[in-house]
């Protein structure tokens, strides 16, 4: 079953932005979608292509996915 989940995202864009914002995006989740990653990745394809970020093995051993979520990393 699907669920909506609704995230802030801090954005910017040296090339058009004056400053770093906060972007409040909302993507519809499948059930296989179980990690923040996941999310991203649905955001990305579904929401809003312009969304970068950088990933690697998904396996957290790399530490190319490496997030700071609510001002903690993880």
């Amino acid at each position: 079953m699907a669920r909506t989940l609704k995230f802030k995202i801090y954005r910017y864009d040296p090339d058009k932005d004056a400053k770093p914002y906060m972007q409040d995006l909302t993507v519809e989740l499948q059930d296989t979608d179980k990690m923040l990653l996941d999310a991203l990745q649905r955001i990305k394809a579904d929401v809003d292509d312009s969304l970068a970020l950088r990933r690697s093995c998904r396996e957290g051993v790399c530490g190319s996915d490496a997030m700071n979520i609510n001002g903690k990393n993880g």
